[in-house]
């Protein structure tokens, strides 16, 4: 999984990624509420683990502007407060979850799996480090968005679906094309081709000559 991690406190927040990155999870560590929310506008998260108290900007706020942005990434609060008015207002924000300090660990890792679970699955592709969004029409490499046009989106969908399968030059342009005459000639596709591989890496996308293209293995 994907993980953010925003917590100011350096020990507890060392000791977090470090449990999570031996489980095989990406987590990138935020110390405050602005870096944050700056790291969420270029980067998709499967959860969020979010502290209330923070420097920047508190997680009350953070927690709303997020779920403005990313309706569905599941947000798990961290706090030592447990009155019920705190957990309202924590629900009312937009969190999922919530685990009380201290923690352990291997509660907070069931929590993380708890809240992806009751999450809508979104409709990702992937490979490599490639991941497509087509709900949200985004690419991201490494977590990080790679602007697109609508029909660079569609070819790389399109040839992520076909799952290694040789796909002709015809049946691309009849599947992207749609009421864009335009797209119909043939050089227009090596074009958006082109462009994908410059955007992304050069090989993801094989030239099979003579015939279309293909995503390699």
């Amino acid at each position: 999984m994907r993980i953010l991690l925003v917590e100011d406190n350096k020990t507890i927040g060392n000791n977090i990624k470090k449990y999570l990155e031996f489980e095989r999870n990406d987590v990138v560590r935020a110390d405050n509420g602005l870096y944050a929310s700056e790291v969420m506008k270029h980067h998709e998260f499967d959860v969020i683990i979010l502290d209330i108290m923070l420097p920047g900007m508190d997680g009350i706020s953070l927690c709303k502007r997020i779920r403005k942005d990313h309706p569905t990434t599941p947000i798990l609060m961290t706090t030592a407060k447990w009155e019920l008015d705190d957990k309202l207002e924590w629900f009312a924000c937009g969190a999922d979850d919530y685990i009380v300090k201290p923690f352990d660990l291997k509660e907070l890792e069931a929590r993380i799996l708890a809240v992806i679970k009751r999450t809508p699955t979104r409709n990702i592709l992937e490979h490599k480090n490639i991941r497509l969004d087509k709900d949200q029409k985004k690419i991201f490499r490494n977590s990080k968005e790679i602007k697109t046009t609508l029909k660079e989106f569609q070819i790389l969908a399109y040839l992520l679906e076909a799952k290694w399968r040789s796909v002709s030059r015809t049946e691309i342009i009849e599947e992207i094309r749609g009421n864009d005459q335009i797209f119909e000639e043939d050089a227009k596709l090596d074009v958006y081709i082109s462009t994908l591989r410059k955007k992304l890496w050069k090989t993801i996308i094989e030239t099979i000559k003579g015939f279309g293209y293909q995503i390699p293995h």
